[in-house]
């Protein structure tokens, strides 16, 4: 990508993920970026073409949990720990690559509304969904085996709500966020959570 073009994807994507992609005309386009209607079909044929740029280089930062690192935690802290980190990392790649940490809800919710769009993209979510689930799923069973939090919980709702605290982010404006303080509220959230089901 020139600089030109991707200058071009990062303003554009930013608004479509404040605005949504139906509200981002193209004239609103050229504001943001102070392209004109002409810069754009250089570099595009349409809005679309810029969104989907946008999305890619968002998936491209991205860090998920690997089968190996879920394999090698032997507590839920050191789980929740690692998924902190790679939200961290991943908070790293998009202050680089877009000038702002981007909240990870406000791209899923672009992703719906794109979906009859770029179904892909939405089946890519689901992907990343149920694989997280299943991760935290899958670590609930190995701790509660091991002693290290009630056995009499529900492994299904648990995970889901464990799942939910590190997503859910959402008081946040895009451009100023702080990203250090919300994970770090994140992490209280996680302790506060494990205080009341550890044994």
């Amino acid at each position: 990508m020139t600089e030109l073009r991707e200058e071009i994807v990062k303003k554009a994507f930013l608004q479509f993920l404040n605005r949504g992609y139906k509200a981002c005309s193209l004239k609103t386009l050229e504001q943001a970026t102070g392209l004109t209607k002409g810069a754009f079909y250089y570099y595009f044929k349409d809005k679309k073409e810029i969104l989907e740029a946008g999305m890619e280089r968002y998936f491209s930062v991205m860090k998920e949990e690997s089968e190996e690192d879920v394999e090698r935690v032997t507590s839920l802290r050191e789980y929740i720990d690692l998924v902190i980190k790679n939200k961290e990392a991943s908070a790293d790649a998009s202050q680089r690559i877009f000038g702002c940490f981007i909240l990870e809800v406000l791209f899923f919710q672009l992703v719906l509304e794109v979906a009859p769009i770029f179904p892909d993209f939405r089946e890519r979510i689901y992907t990343i969904s149920k694989k997280r689930l299943a991760n935290w799923e899958h670590i609930i069973l190995r701790v509660k085996q091991s002693g290290e939090i009630r056995e009499t919980l529900d492994t299904s709702v648990l995970a889901r709500n464990l799942m939910s605290v590190s997503s859910s982010m959402l008081n946040i404006e895009l451009e100023r966020a702080n990203f250090q303080y919300m994970f770090s509220d994140t992490r209280m959230q996680f302790e506060q959570y494990y205080m009341l089901i550890k044994k």
